[in-house]
């Protein structure tokens, strides 16, 4: 009698933490992997991999940061940047798992630049807005989930201080269309429309630079003008027909764009705090947000500096 009571007990354990379980799976993304060593889809840890801290088998987001070094930055659009793009702002806006990946732009041709950081961000093992963040206790242990993540944000840490510094080189262009279209676009970048979630976060002072059209003459005025002052409209850039079939010839096909946000971080230099070219730079490239077919976009603008 004592034996089948206690045979009941543990079948009843038994069932319970399997039901727990089961429900805690349920909580997660597509792709989300139960247990971070799960044997069905465990995270990568290799080092020499890009896809570090990842699932092996699934996809569960991609957020990626194009970040424009063409023009100098002063200390505080740097501190701008760090404090929109790295540190708890990283961890508070990216889930668990999803990719995270940087690169930059400056004289090099898109096609030929390297992406400088692309890593998966680890959970922290607490309990957060995002579900699957705090350790699954029925597969993981608290202290080594907590000590990988910690080993997570020393190398974010450690890439931050290099990546964000005085000494980039001014640009003699500014390819931010090329950018663009070169991240939708090509495979190698790892940003393509079997994620579920995808985000691009462009932060640039938006000025388009290069021998097929500049915006600092677009964005004149008057051409006798030192600096840009006010843009002409994207319409009136499309009435250049070698602008047009440009643009057109390089526009992501529709399927490239779904699960898609653009978001970008706006920064300011002196010459564009006038609001006149602020404002209108802005709408010239929602304009051509809208002209590729990209409709969720958000533009944030920095503080002015002065």
């Amino acid at each position: 009698m004592q034996f089948h009571k206690v045979k009941f007990i543990i079948s009843l354990l038994l069932s319970l933490l399997f039901v727990n379980n089961l429900a805690y799976a349920k909580k997660f993304p597509a792709g989300y992997p139960e247990c971070w060593q799960d044997t069905k889809n465990p995270i990568v840890l290799d080092p020499k991999s890009s896809n570090q801290f990842c699932p092996l088998n699934s996809k569960v987001g991609h957020r990626f940061f194009l970040v424009d070094f063409t023009s100098p930055l002063a200390q505080a659009q740097i501190d701008w940047i760090s404090g929109r793009i790295f540190g708890l702002t990283l961890i508070k806006e990216t889930p668990p798992y999803q990719k995270v990946s940087f690169m930059k732009i400056d004289d090099t041709a898109p096609q030929s630049q390297k992406i400088s950081y692309s890593k998966c961000r680890f959970k922290t093992g607490n309990k957060s807005k995002f579900e699957g963040e705090a350790t699954n206790t029925g597969c993981e242990g608290e202290k080594q989930i907590k000590e990988v993540h910690k080993g997570w944000v020393a190398l974010t840490s450690k890439f931050e201080n290099e990546f964000l510094h005085l000494n980039h080189k001014e640009g003699k262009r500014s390819l931010i269309f090329e950018y663009l279209f070169h991240i939708l676009r090509e495979s190698k970048t790892d940003f393509t429309s079997e994620y579920p979630e995808r985000e691009l976060i462009i932060v640039s002072d938006l000025m388009q630079h290069s021998k097929r059209f500049s915006f600092y003459s677009h964005c004149k005025t008057n051409l006798e003008l030192a600096k840009p002052n006010k843009c002409r409209s994207f319409e009136n850039l499309l009435k250049k027909s070698k602008v047009k079939s440009y643009i057109d010839d390089r526009k992501p096909k529709k399927e490239t764009l779904s699960n898609l946000k653009v978001t970008v971080l706006y920064i300011n230099h002196d010459y564009e705090t006038r609001d006149g070219l602020s404002s209108s730079l802005v709408a010239l490239w929602e304009d051509l947000f809208k002209y590729i077919g990209i409709e969720n976009y958000e533009i944030i603008k920095q503080l002015d500096i002065k």
